[in-house]
């Protein structure tokens, strides 16, 4: 994309990249992409660094440490909020309507321009901009003291948003959510069971089959709350096999395994039900892989679930 520069010689840039490059000082811009990578998501839509003080040293001042730590949190979630309320929804507008040009997921196959970065923002732009109005009032209550908070309300916060601990706590609930499914969950029969189609299914499967990517929220399977009615859980299994069969085809459209950056492979890895809790990033990639292998031999993802996981 180029653009002429104005007086003054300051550009007129309409571009929503990170990295620019001048190939002319008197004439043009060049804004090589807004993405990193077409494989990658923007790194506007993952958590940005956190830069916090180490433990507190004897020697330091309680109220010096304390002041720097929450000053870490304060600019560490202004960021996040500023990069999912005002960065996102400038890049995902002309993905959108590209979008809805080619009828969403109806016309992914048929045209070549969407990109797996492109879904990622599209997903993960919809994940967060729920989010951002309660979740904004809650920073603006709380503060510094709002990572105090979110632990119970993990839910609430948006992806940008979320620090390591909070994410890292969010996956070791999965796991044993995951566990406690084929455990106590699960019947017998079902296990290694071969299933072509959803419609197959029965509910116990389906519950489970959710439960190992996250669709329904933490209270279920439970007692106390029972599920709502199958036809809901149903219809996001069937959203969901659609995002993850587009995925799986721009994951290899854009190069493989190989090329997603550590986050992206740990993000893709949760998305298919894989554990990544202190696994090395070889091993990842070697799963996810496997992922794909299995998914081009015809094996569909309903089997890989209700198989038990591998060591």
């Amino acid at each position: 994309m180029n653009v002429s520069l104005a007086a003054g010689g300051r550009a007129a840039v309409r571009c929503c990249s990170r990295k620019q490059y001048i190939i002319s000082p008197t004439t043009f811009i060049r804004c090589i992409s807004r993405y990193d990578s077409p494989i990658n998501g923007p790194l506007s839509t993952l958590p940005a660094p956190l830069d916090i003080p180490p433990p507190r040293r004897p020697e330091q001042s309680v109220f010096s440490y304390y002041f720097q730590l929450g000053k870490g949190y304060l600019v560490f979630y202004k960021n996040g909020l500023k990069n999912a309320a005002w960065v996102n929804p400038r890049l995902v507008r002309p993905v959108m309507t590209k979008w809805r040009e080619s009828k969403g997921y109806a016309g992914i196959r048929q045209n070549t321009w969407l990109t797996r970065s492109d879904l990622q923002l599209l997903k993960r732009h919809q994940h967060d901009i729920r989010r951002i109005p309660l979740f904004a009032l809650l920073f603006t209550v709380c503060g510094e003291f709002t990572p105090l908070v979110v632990a119970a309300f993990s839910n609430i916060v948006p992806i940008t948003c979320r620090i390591p601990t909070q994410v890292a706590h969010d996956r070791r609930k999965r796991d044993e959510r995951q566990t406690a499914s084929f455990e106590n969950y699960l019947p017998s029969s079902s296990i290694n069971r071969s299933v072509e189609r959803l419609e197959q299914m029965t509910f116990r499967e389906k519950v489970h089959c959710s439960t190992m990517v996250g669709r329904h929220s933490n209270l279920w399977p439970s007692r106390i709350l029972p599920l709502p009615f199958e036809w809901l859980l149903t219809r996001r299994l069937q959203r969901y096999e659609i995002y993850l069969e587009t995925d799986d085809m721009l994951i290899a459209k854009g190069g493989g395994v190989m090329l997603l950056s550590p986050a992206e492979l740990e993000i893709a890895c949760m998305d298919r039900g894989i554990k990544v809790i202190d696994k090395p990033e070889a091993q990842l990639r070697s799963d996810l892989q496997r992922w794909l292998s299995d998914r081009k031999k015809g094996i569909t993802m309903w089997e890989r679930w209700l198989a038990l996981p591998r060591p």
